[in-house]
């Protein structure tokens, strides 16, 4: 017999499972290319000199994928790669002005498909629905590589380091990493 409880949780399911897909398809069409692709122009936008290392990260897929991406950003005239040091091992992500206008519009296409959840919500419903996504967003990050991939289309200017639950639940993991989610010791990722 099904409880208030499974309600609840069949409830948050099928939001989740239809919110991924509209914000799936939305971003896609802002940007004309794969979720992947426009998460890069996401990050790459947000983040002046976003290692290779570290994109990899927020999309969570390998380091041949990575390339792949940034290749096809490159191609579009989109991104261009510059290197870090003197040797060549870092090298960071840098969008074009093309670039930085798609990721503009993948922005917008996300903040507008969530916009459209909570029409008409009060101060104090937000207030109780942030409490229950920051618990939320707590839970989900059980390594620290999860909170980069669940960031990867997060508006930072809205949320930044020092307000992240997400950013709170990595450095509580890893107390001795420097401050700020992106800031990767050593990273020499190309």
């Amino acid at each position: 017999m099904a409880t208030n409880s499974h309600r609840t949780l069949n409830l948050l399911g099928a939001v989740v499972t239809g919110v991924h897909d509209q914000l799936a398809s939305a971003v896609e069409t802002a940007a004309g290319r794969s979720g992947a692709l426009a998460a890069a122009l996401a990050m790459a936008a947000q983040y002046e000199g976003l290692t290779m290392g570290t994109l990899q990260r927020f999309l969570g897929i390998s380091r041949p994928a990575t390339i792949r991406v940034v290749n096809l950003l490159e191609d579009e005239g989109l991104a261009v790669r510059r290197n870090l040091d003197d040797d060549r091992r870092t090298t960071s992500v840098v969008l074009t002005e093309a670039g930085h206008r798609d990721a503009r519009r993948v922005l917008a296409a996300r903040r507008s498909v969530l916009e459209q959840l909570l029409p008409e919500s009060s101060k104090e419903e937000r207030a109780v629905l942030d409490r229950l996504l920051e618990r939320m967003l707590t839970t989900m990050i059980t390594h620290p590589a999860r909170g980069y991939e669940v960031c990867r289309l997060c508006d930072i200017s809205i949320c930044p380091p020092s307000r992240c639950p997400v950013e709170t639940a990595v450095v509580a993991m890893e107390p001795d990493a420097p401050d700020g989610l992106l800031t990767v010791p050593n990273e020499t990722s190309t």
